[in-house]
Order: structure tokens, then sequence, then C-alpha cells
């Protein structure tokens, strides 16, 4: 397998997790990961596996800046997509983001963006300022 492919079915499985965290996935969090393995171009048979074997899937995340920030939105968004953050959902996010050698303190301001929204969802843009602010001169 590519490393490409390894690093899409790593961040499956980590919005599978985080999906499954609080004991109830509901119809938008099984749609919003379904429509993330379509525009990654993975097969529903491919997630299907992914969910099957959750626990056995390799912590694969890509080694560029760009392909972590979207990673990472995509997570925020399902952490917020049932307008319910709960206190897992943000520890695993937290822990999730540290994995992924993120700065604790933009892991911290972009959950807390997020909580601090009506919605709970924040765009890509708000994440990109602040990766930019914590990352130019990385």
């Amino acid at each position: 397998m590519d490393n490409i492919y390894v690093e899409k079915i790593s961040h499956l499985n980590d919005l599978i997790k985080l999906s499954r965290i609080d004991g109830r996935e509901n119809l938008n969090e099984i749609n919003f990961i379904n429509s993330v393995a379509d525009r990654l171009g993975i097969s529903r048979k491919d997630l299907t596996e992914v969910k099957r074997k959750s626990n056995k899937v390799h912590f694969s995340p890509p080694d560029d800046m760009y392909q972590l920030m979207m990673q990472y939105h995509r997570l925020i968004v399902l952490m917020g997509i049932d307008r319910i953050i709960s206190t897992e959902e943000r520890d695993f996010c937290t822990k999730l983001g540290l994995k992924m050698k993120l700065k604790k303190e933009a892991i911290n301001e972009i959950i807390e963006k997020a909580v601090d929204t009506p919605r709970h969802i924040i765009s890509v843009d708000d994440i990109e300022k602040v990766f930019y602010r914590y990352y130019k001169n990385a």
C-alpha cells in the first residue's frame, strides 16, 4: 500500500473513533465520514473494513502541514457536527492533535473556538489563521 492511501485510512479511522467516543454514532456523523471517504477516494468496502478493524489500523499522519491542518479541521467539524461537544471528544481531539505533533497552544485555541461557536463548527479559514500564527516561522 502506498503511504498516501495509508494516511487516508488512518485519518478515516481517527474519524470513526471520534464518532464512537460518546457511545452513539448519529446519522450526521456517519454521513460526514462517508463523505470524507468519498472525497479521499476510499471505497465503501474499504471504509467498512476500517470500521470493522478500527483498533488494528496503524496511526499514520501526513508529513505535510497543509494536509495535517485539513485532517485536524475534519476532526473538529466531526466533533461539533451533532452540536454537542463532550469532554471525551475534546480530550480525544487534544490527544490526537498532540500525536500529530501539533502545538498544544494551537490545539487548545482551535478547540476553544469550536466550543465557543454557537454551531460548534469552525471554518477552515479560522483554522488556517491559527495555524499561520503558530507555524509561520516553523
